[in-house]
């Protein structure tokens, strides 16, 4: 969470990415591989170019869309599909079970404990 290492890329697709790649939000910055931080970097990259093209945040794969799942779509403010942000207390559409938040360093968490259990 310290923006002086990199700055800019904000709390939905932080939270968002962190899930994609199974990792726990708590997990400190110094314990990820540089094999997880290219992979993490790759996905946020297209992620973004994907924001832009549209002009929203969509973070949830193919088979994990509201069309591929039978369910409805997400009703938020900032629109888009995505695994965790602002879905606490919801089912996750990975594993069912209950999304959490928290603050930590003055910004909201949420994660699933059971897929990010890394």
């Amino acid at each position: 969470m310290d923006q002086k290492v990199i700055a800019g890329v904000g709390n939905v697709y932080r939270a968002e990415v962190l899930f994609r790649h199974r990792i726990d939000p708590y997990r400190a910055g110094r314990d990820i591989t540089p094999a997880e931080w290219d992979a993490i970097w790759t996905d946020l990259v297209a992620l973004m170019r994907e924001g832009v093209r549209t002009n929203r945040i969509d973070t949830v794969r193919p088979e994990h869309t509201p069309e591929a799942m039978g369910r409805p779509p997400r009703v938020d403010d900032h629109g888009g599909e995505v695994y965790v942000y602002r879905r606490a207390l919801l089912p996750c559409h990975v594993c069912g079970g209950e999304i959490r938040t928290a603050d930590l360093a003055a910004r909201n968490l949420f994660w699933c404990p059971t897929c990010q259990d890394t």
